[in-house]
């Protein structure tokens, strides 16, 4: 059986743009479960304890495959939220990640 691939998600909300916020986060689930998505963990940040700046947030999904996670970020209704996305984060990274054994 194929190990699972996780994408990890640090991100800072805009909340100057909590409405195009609200709209990513509405249409995203629906397209990661497609591409089959299980949602992990939702992690709020308490505290950065050396470097950085302190983002909002971190979740973790696991994928079948990494090849699940790229075509969630190739869909075309995915391509077309970046906008929305780019609005709704100040800062928004994406981790792709596996267990190591």
């Amino acid at each position: 059986m194929a190990q699972p691939v996780f994408l990890i998600i640090e991100a800072t909300p805009n909340p100057s743009e909590m409405e195009a916020l609200k709209a990513y986060q509405s249409q995203t689930p629906p397209l990661a479960k497609k591409y089959g998505a299980i949602p992990v963990a939702n992690y709020d940040v308490q505290a950065v304890l050396f470097g950085g700046t302190q983002p909002g947030v971190f979740s973790v999904l696991s994928f079948p495959s990494r090849a699940a996670i790229d075509g969630l970020f190739s869909d075309p209704a995915y391509q077309e939220l970046i906008p929305t996305r780019d609005l709704g984060f100040t800062d928004l990274k994406f981790y792709v990640v596996n267990e190591r054994l």
